[in-house]
C-alpha cells in the first residue's frame, strides 16, 4: 500500500468529482462503451466511483488500489451494496503494474481512470491490461493529456454549476479543499509524470498488440483529457 498525496485527495475525491459536469460526460463515455460487457477490471479503481455503477448496472466488477485511503471509500461502498451486487464486486488491494493474483484474466473490459499519468512505464500497464483482457475485450483509459489547467477545468465547473443552481454554501467548502489537493498533485513532477494525445496512446495499444480503436478523442474536462477505448 503507498499513503501519498492520493490519501489527502480521497477526503475531496467523491464529493466533487461525481459532482463536475465534465466528469460525468467522461462517465457516460465509459458507461457507453462497457453495454453487454460482463466482466470489468477498474485497474486504479481509486474509491471505486465508476466500479459502483458498473456494479449497479449489472456488471461483475473486479477493482484495485494501492492507496489505502481511496481502497477505504471504495470498500465501504461494496459492504453498503445490496448483497446480491456485493457477490458481484470484489475490491482487492494491488498495483496496476503488476495486477493482483485475485484479478481473474478473460476480461471483457478493463478500466485505467485517470491512471497512467501517475506510471513511469506505461506500456508495463497497458500489457497487464493486454494479458488480462479475452479477444475482442476493450480497454478503457482516460487522463490528461498535458499537465492539466486545473484553473481552466474548475472556473468552468462553477459556471456550469452556477448556472444549474448548485453552487451552494457546501459545494464551495468542499471545492476550496479540492482545489488546494489537486493543485500540489498537478504541480508536483514526482506524482504526475507520463501524459498522452489520444492519437499516440492508439499508436502505442496498437504497437502491443491491440487491434482497432473504438473511440478516441481529447474532449474530455474541456479539452484537457484524452479518452481512448481500444479493442484486443
Amino acid at each position: 500500500m503507498v499513503d501519498n498525496i492520493w490519501t489527502e485527495f480521497a477526503r475531496s475525491y467523491d464529493a466533487i468529482c461525481s459532482q463536475l459536469n465534465c466528469y460525468r460526460r467522461m462517465a457516460a463515455k465509459v458507461l457507453r462503451d462497457t453495454v453487454g460487457r460482463k466482466y470489468v477490471i477498474d485497474a486504479g479503481c481509486g474509491t471505486g466511483l465508476l466500479s459502483q455503477p458498473l456494479v449497479e448496472r449489472g456488471h461483475t466488477v473486479v477493482g484495485f488500489d494501492n492507496n489505502p485511503a481511496m481502497l477505504g471509500l471504495a470498500l465501504g461502498k461494496q459492504a453498503r451494496a445490496p448483497e446480491e451486487a456485493r457477490r458481484r464486486w470484489k475490491v482487492l488491494e494491488g498495483d496496476v503494474r503488476t495486477f493482483p493474483r485475485g484479478v481473474p484474466g478473460e476480461a471483457d473490459a478493463v478500466l485505467l481512470n485517470n491512471v497512467l499519468f501517475y506510471v513511469r512505464d506505461p506500456e508495463q500497464v497497458l500489457r497487464q491490461c493486454l494479458g488480462h483482457l479475452k479477444p475482442g475485450g476493450v480497454l478503457i483509459a482516460t487522463g490528461p493529456r498535458q499537465r492539466p489547467d486545473l484553473r481552466k477545468v474548475m472556473v468552468n465547473s462553477i459556471e456550469e454549476w452556477k448556472a444549474e443552481g448548485r453552487w451552494d454554501a457546501p459545494l464551495q467548502a468542499a471545492t476550496s479543499y479540492h482545489v488546494d489537493v489537486t493543485r500540489r498533485l498537478v504541480t508536483d513532477p514526482n506524482e504526475m509524470v507520463t501524459f498522452f494525445e489520444p492519437e499516440a496512446l492508439v499508436d502505442t495499444l496498437r504497437g502491443l498488440g491491440f487491434s482497432h480503436a473504438l473511440a478516441a478523442d481529447g474532449d474530455d474536462y474541456y479539452g484537457e483529457n484524452y479518452y481512448v477505448c481500444m479493442a484486443r
